[in-house]
């Protein structure tokens, strides 16, 4: 089981998989941070990105210190890709629009410790880059709260400092 974490009680299972989805980061949270940092990543908020800063990406990091297997990680991409389309489409919907378009590009990458997700994480909301940073609820090898996987989404331009020096998966 899954659960989104202060999300208006929302327990509903969506699937058997045992992971929770930190919503911390939340848009409501950090507002006004946003606002200020919002125009940093391409001179432009990203409520306004569209199709004239195509291409287009979805970055799934992956915490490889956490020597997850094959199936574990598929689905941690699977919840930080999901968490970090919803967040999209409310930040940025005709930036999501745009990617559709052009194909739905994502690429998954190796990140090497839970410091560097996080440090990612941090860098992409200072940016005002839609992320979702994905925790596990610890029914499994997985201790609980661990960060497992990231998603992050926006213009490849946007990407180019915070995740240029991670290697593909």
């Amino acid at each position: 089981r899954h659960r989104r974490v202060n999300n208006n009680n929302d327990d509903a299972a969506d699937d058997d998989d045992d992971e929770y989805e930190s919503d911390k980061d939340e848009d409501e949270t950090n507002n006004n941070s946003r606002k200020q940092h919002a125009m940093t990543a391409l001179g432009v908020p990203c409520k306004e990105w569209g199709m004239l800063h195509t291409p287009y990406k979805m970055v799934l990091a992956v915490n490889t210190e956490l020597s997850m297997g094959k199936g574990k990680i598929a689905a941690q991409c699977g919840h930080a890709a999901v968490g970090c389309f919803q967040r999209a489409l409310r930040q940025c919907p005709n930036g999501v629009r745009a990617w559709e378009r052009t194909g739905c590009a994502k690429i998954a990458v190796k990140c090497p410790s839970t410091e560097e997700l996080e440090l990612l994480a941090a860098k992409a909301q200072s940016l005002g880059v839609p992320f979702y940073l994905v925790e596990d609820a610890g029914r499994t090898h997985i201790a609980a709260g661990s960060r497992t996987a990231l998603g992050l989404f926006g213009p490849t331009r946007a990407f180019e400092d915070p995740s240029n020096h991670l290697k593909l998966m």
